[in-house]
């Protein structure tokens, strides 16, 4: 079996990487760091992974300490949904199951703050690209 270092070191070893440099910015260079969890093979793909990080914050400002309780089923928990792909509609909808997501929030109302505030680029990025 393949190990991720096997991974990373054919993605990344001698190759152009990707990634976000300490102030913030997206850069790409030839590297030998190639275990650098950092290295993307895209700027696309950097792209997507800052969209995912804004999705996690927008979860842990609104959430706070909340975590997801799968075994209680009256503890009500909401993801975002794209819900029509010719559109670009994303909506809040509650969940039952992981299969919906893997950012939740515990309330339909924060869940459409954070739709609004990420906005269909970035959402569109996160979902479809």
């Amino acid at each position: 079996m393949i190990t991720f270092e096997e991974v990373m070191k054919s993605l990344f070893y001698n190759n152009l990487a990707w990634y976000v440099d300490m102030f913030g910015k997206v850069k790409s260079n030839k590297t030998t760091l190639f275990a650098d969890r950092n290295n993307c093979t895209s700027q696309a793909q950097v792209e997507k992974w800052l969209c995912i990080n804004d999705l996690m914050n927008l979860a842990k400002h609104f959430n706070h300490d909340w975590v997801p309780d799968w075994t209680n089923s009256s503890d009500k928990k909401f993801a975002i949904v794209l819900t029509n792909v010719q559109e670009l509609k994303f909506e809040a909808v509650e969940v039952s199951e992981t299969i919906f997501g893997f950012v939740f929030f515990k309330s339909a109302e924060s869940t459409l703050q954070a739709i609004e505030i990420l906005g269909v680029r970035k959402l569109n990025l996160i979902f479809l690209k």
